[in-house]
Order: structure tokens, then sequence, then C-alpha cells
């Protein structure tokens, strides 16, 4: 059975069905410059809401309006921000140099949290899982792979995935709720690429990326986990 988009009475977010599903993912070792994959794994995802777009500027600034929110260490916080705010015109693009703990805390203000990896996969892929959002062949001009400055995040609305979200290849990469802690070193996932690499930002490398792609990120201080290519989106529980 193909997915549907299922959209809520909040038109800016969608419903994922509870859904049973191949789990495979692949990543780059740098070191090595080599593809490697894990899985398959069958996983069974309840039932959620995820944003149809990424956060934006706009929508994080109320929230820092609202919530005085204000991290204990700011270094590169909201770093493209101008002294009176949001650059003007940008209001729409995805907000950027936000940090992990940063973007949980939007999230826990707007009584959701980050997406675990297998939410954000079936999202991107649908029960299809399709390569990329909008089919299995890449095509540029279906999604922002390249240039200076991310885009407005319904740019590319005609190009949803099969739930029905919005910018989930390039423009920003996109925080995950996972964390894996081995005592010595953290690290968390990123999903969905961006529209370049960041020349001074050796951990998040550019490009748009396949659904079933992600990206380690190791964790370090706030200020380096702080980049001008990575934002998030939130997802939420469904109530019974």
């Amino acid at each position: 059975m193909e997915a549907q988009a299922f959209h809520t009475e909040d038109d800016n977010r969608v419903f994922i069905p509870e859904t049973s599903y191949i789990y495979r993912v692949q990543h780059r070792i740098m070191e090595g410059d080599c593809q490697c994959d894990h899985g398959p794994f069958l996983v069974t995802v309840q039932a959620f809401y995820m944003d149809k777009y990424p956060v934006t500027n706009e929508q994080y600034k109320q929230f820092l309006d609202e919530s005085g929110y204000y991290p204990e260490d700011s270094h590169n916080f909201i770093k493209h921000w101008q002294e009176s705010g949001i650059p003007q015109g940008k209001e729409n693009h995805p907000v950027i140099w936000v940090s992990q703990e940063d973007a949980r805390a939007y999230a826990k203000w707007k009584g959701g949290r980050l997406p675990k990896e297998t939410e954000w996969q079936l999202a991107a892929g649908g029960n299809q899982k399709l390569k990329w959002p909008w089919g299995n062949q890449y095509n540029a001009d279906k999604c922002h792979s390249s240039g200076f400055d991310t885009m407005p995040v319904d740019t590319f609305s005609s190009n949803s995935s099969p739930y029905g979200c919005v910018d989930l290849s390039g423009n920003a990469w996109e925080w995950m709720d996972d964390t894996v802690n081995d005592e010595q070193h953290k690290f968390t996932f990123l999903r969905g690429g961006s529209y370049y690499k960041a020349p001074h930002t050796w951990h998040a490398e550019g490009g748009p990326h396949p659904t079933d792609y992600h990206l380690k990120f190791q964790l370090l201080n706030e200020g380096l986990n702080r980049c001008e290519t990575v934002g998030f989106r939130c997802v939420y529980e469904v109530t019974r």
C-alpha cells in the first residue's frame, strides 16, 4: 500500500501512520572515504505527526520572544542574525546556527521533540522506501542543491515526500534525536543534506543526500555544534 499525504487541522503538520518497514541506512566513513551500510532491520514506527517544513527563522524568533530562551554557551548561536533580528527577507528560511540542544528546547516548547532516525526515514521515503523524497532518481531541480545561502522552506513544495513533508533533501541538514555515547565520544546524526559544504565545518559534508543516508556528527561543545548548514524540524506524539 502506497503512502498517502495526511494533513492535520494544522496545515504545517502531517500525519504518518503506524508502519512496519525494513530499515537500512548508509553512511560514509570520512577517514577512508568509503560507504558503509547498517541493517537491514525490521522496525515498527508508531504513528506520529511531523512538521511539514523545517523550523524557520520567524518561528524560532517567536520561540525566543515568548520563552526567553538563551543558551548558557551562546557561541555561534543564530550567528547569521543581525542585532535587529532576522536578516530581511529570510523570515521563511530554515533556522540554522542552532545546536541539537537549541533545537530540543524549541521542540519542547512546541510540545514535541526531535525525530528519531526511523521516523525521519519513513517520513522521507514512505513505505515504498523511495531513494529521494520525490522518487528514486536524483533531480537537482527538485531540491536546493547549490549556491551560497539557504532558500525559503516552501520553495519546492510541489516535490514533497509521500506523506507530504517538504524540504527533506538539500537546503539544510536536520538534527535527529538519536545520540550515541561510548564514554569517550558522543555522536548524533544528521539527515537530508544541505545546499553546500561549509569550508570551515569539517564534520558536516555538503550536498543533498538520499533518504537512507545519515551523517554521523560528533558532538563537541555547543559553539562548535552550531553550523550554518544544519537546522531541524519537530515531531509530535499522537494522543489517543
